[in-house]
């Protein structure tokens, strides 16, 4: 992490493999790589999806779903529960691009900010579109 926190910070975008469960179904264990880049404060807003290190000491990619001056809280797009806090000073870099099977998806296109969008208004309900979506998607154990 320190080695992605120097290149973010020196102006660079690193892409990353995903690991882990806590995005699906927007962003998938192995099976898709995440572009992070430099922000500005003028980015932090709700709805982007942020590489932080939270008051915990964790390092998660999860979606700004409020920002309070300077905190902000994130959730896992798989979480029905349970949310992150951080300081705005604690963000590594913020998810420009998501790649999986070749194909390029922009943070910043239409479709993903619909989309987005969407899973935030269905989060009260979440539960079931992501029982379906785990029943489809049979999901590797964590190695």
């Amino acid at each position: 992490m320190t080695e992605i926190r120097e290149q973010i910070a020196g102006g660079r975008s690193v892409t990353i493999m995903a690991k882990g469960y806590s995005m699906n179904p927007f962003i998938t264990h192995k099976k898709d790589s995440i572009t992070l880049a430099p922000w500005t404060d003028a980015d932090i807003k709700k709805g982007r999806v942020a590489l932080v290190q939270d008051l915990r000491g964790r390092y998660v990619l999860h979606r700004i779903i409020l920002r309070e001056g300077d905190k902000i809280v994130l959730m896992g797009d798989g979480n029905i529960k349970g949310t992150e806090k951080a300081d705005i000073s604690d963000i590594i870099g913020l998810m420009t691009e998501r790649t999986r099977s070749g194909r390029t998806v922009s943070c910043g296109s239409r479709r993903w900010k619909a989309c987005s969008w969407i899973w935030d208004v269905l989060r009260p309900v979440r539960r079931w579109p992501l029982g379906l979506w785990r029943r489809l998607v049979r999901q590797e154990p964590l190695t």
